[in-house]
């Protein structure tokens, strides 16, 4: 069952949180030769939160339901190591905000999710911990950094889980993984007890199978969206703009063609979709980039000079940058603020702005570089082209997996105006219904999915 059956079985007494939670357990145990989804499973902590809450009063929208958060995100008396081996011994002291908000809610936490080193990267292949693979393929990333959340969610060993986003880290491992990764407006779910990647771009989100599931995951943390219902939305059939231009300059043959399908369906069910042009800013990417590389190397800077052998290679790579100069660091952030204000203006005559999420599908775990659109490209930049803007401007994203190319997930990524997080999930349930519905990875077939 999703997280959304699953709480509105609980709630009417037809299933146990400790039979769900015991589920939950046995998958993890059957899934993580496959996937090294987890970096703690919290096993113990997790059957006595479920135990006392099937003798308890209700608590909250998620009263019983299993869900993960990343191993970036502080938990009390749980070792939160951040993927990185200079935090391999940390236990802290206290719940960040968003643990809080969840157990208040009445979530099961069941397990602490595997991350990018640092949450600095969108792949999640540490050369300390072993990789996270693809659930729909053994030896492809599953996206990043958020990489275990996404892989544990498809493989249903949790029923949803938060993550952190700073160019993209929940909505590319959701797309290249086969799930919803909902990044909603900045400041919707707090950061404290979030370890920082760049302060100026942080946020959480959520994954989880569906859209309606990310909504009430999100009720834990703030007032619900639009309740379920038309998948429309009370608004009527949204106003789509189509990013073409840049925004689409870079994209797999694969790729292309699963969303050129996706836009046919949304125009053939009545969608008014319109061409929205987006002018060039090759600096983009680097662009965000640049101003992570300036954040996250002046917070780490300290300990990598203390002790460099504590960084993996890229990061390690990271840290011997040079800095960026003022001149840099002013056409970067006047690259980010003209792409800002193109979507800002895009965004007041469209309801929701479209296009793919990545790129690519999944690559080979180790691979550095991607041949797309006739050159090769530093993966990085790849992963987090069409992500990371919506992080500068703080706006509502989402994506929503719309196909399998060759056996892997695409996904379509919506986005809308600050605060109109209800409209953004309103398109994505409407996407979500007019899509194929992606099968489920099979384990025992030992081969790839298609």
């Amino acid at each position: 069952m999703s997280l959304s059956e699953s709480a509105a079985a609980i709630a009417a007494g037809r299933l146990s949180p400790v039979d769900l939670t015991e589920r939950m357990l046995a998958g993890i145990e059957a899934t993580e030769p496959h996937l090294n989804a987890y970096a703690t499973v919290m096993a113990g902590e997790a059957r006595a939160q479920a135990a006392e809450l099937a003798r308890g009063v209700r608590r909250g929208p998620l009263h019983g339901v299993p869900v993960g958060v990343k191993d970036l995100i502080d938990t009390a008396g749980v070792r939160t190591a951040y993927g990185s081996p200079r935090f391999a011994d940390h236990v802290p002291e206290r719940d960040a905000a968003a643990v809080r908000l969840l157990k208040d809610a009445g979530a099961v936490i069941i397990g602490k999710h595997t991350t990018h080193e640092l949450a600095w990267g969108g792949r999640t292949d540490s050369p300390f911990f072993g990789p996270t693979h693809n659930p729909y393929r053994r030896g492809h990333v599953p996206g990043g950094s958020s990489g275990g959340s996404a892989a544990s969610v498809v493989a249903g060993t949790c029923l949803g889980a938060v993550g952190s986003d700073t160019a993209g880290s929940v909505r590319i491992p959701a797309a290249l993984s086969g799930c919803v990764g909902y990044k909603p407006t900045r400041g919707s779910i707090p950061l404290d007890g979030v370890l920082p990647l760049a302060p100026s771009l942080d946020h959480l989100g959520v994954l989880a199978g569906t859209v309606d599931d990310a909504a009430l995951l999100m009720s834990a943390f703030a007032a619900p969206a639009t309740p379920p219902g038309d998948a429309a939305g009370p608004r009527g059939t949204p106003r789509v703009g189509w990013l073409g231009g840049w925004f689409d300059a870079v994209l797999a043959p694969e790729v292309r063609s699963a969303l050129a399908a996706t836009r046919a369906r949304l125009e053939e069910h009545g969608v008014q979709v319109e061409d929205v042009v987006v002018p060039g800013e090759p600096r983009m990417p680097e662009a965000v980039l640049g101003r992570i590389l300036a954040e996250a190397g002046a917070f780490h800077r300290r300990a990598f000079e203390r002790d460099p052998g504590m960084f993996g290679p890229d990061l390690a790579e990271l840290m011997r940058m040079a800095p960026r100069t003022a001149e840099q660091a002013g056409r970067d952030e006047a690259a980010i603020s003209r792409m800002v204000a193109f979507v800002e203006h895009a965004l007041g005559t469209y309801d929701v702005l479209a296009g793919a999420t990545v790129p690519i599908v999944a690559p080979p775990i180790g691979a550095m570089t991607v041949a797309v659109a006739g050159r090769e490209w530093p993966v990085e930049f790849v992963l987090t082209r069409l992500t990371s803007l919506f992080n500068a401007a703080g706006l509502p994203a989402v994506s929503v997996p719309v196909a399998l190319a060759g056996g892997l997930p695409v996904g379509l990524q919506l986005a809308g105006a600050a605060g109109a997080d209800d409209v953004v999930l309103d398109a994505a349930r409407l996407a979500e219904r007019l899509s194929p519905r992606l099968p489920r990875p099979d384990f025992n077939k030992g081969r790839d999915q298609s």
